[in-house]
């Protein structure tokens, strides 16, 4: 009987010593520790189908500023997941991709037959180029990354914003 008095008072104890200890708080929600804002999370891109992209680098250096009047080069997946289109400078092109995980194919590209400023006309046959070489896919934050079998960064792409989303 005396073992189970000290018992129930040893088990009291330790009750009430936990009750009256204040719980620790994580340091960036104590009392006076500064404000941290968090950035929004980055929605993590399964199927390519239905996003707009603007290229940003190619083969390692920045893409072609156009010059007033011109578009840049873009890139988009169609909503249905079976043909890309874009601008790859002076001309439009289309065809058929295909994506299996972080597989990524483009097929023939037709392009329109405009001719147009010099420094245009060789970036957009260097980015037709790397688009027919594509054989995978990455994000990396919010940017698209098209690797080649000899480049795992050959082309980068910052999201165009739905128009809603603006």
């Amino acid at each position: 009987m005396k073992t189970l008095g000290l018992s129930l008072a040893l088990i009291t104890t330790v009750l009430v010593g936990c009750a009256t200890q204040p719980s620790p708080r994580p340091a960036d929600t104590a009392p006076g520790a500064p404000v941290v804002h968090r950035a929004p999370k980055i929605a993590e891109i399964k199927e390519l189908a239905g996003t707009s992209w603007i290229l940003s680098t190619i083969e390692g250096r920045p893409a072609i500023t156009p010059p007033e009047g011109w578009s840049p080069l873009s890139l988009e997946f169609g909503a249905e997941g079976l043909r890309a289109t874009g601008n790859a400078g002076v001309n439009r092109f289309g065809g058929r991709y295909t994506q299996y995980d972080n597989e990524l194919t483009f097929g023939p590209l037709a392009l329109t037959r405009r001719l147009g400023p010099a420094e245009l006309m060789a970036a957009e046959q260097l980015y037709t180029h790397v688009l027919s070489r594509v054989t995978a896919w990455r994000q990396e934050g919010e940017a698209l990354v098209l690797a080649t079998p000899h480049d795992p960064r050959a082309a980068v792409f910052e999201r165009v914003k739905p128009a809603s989303a603006k």
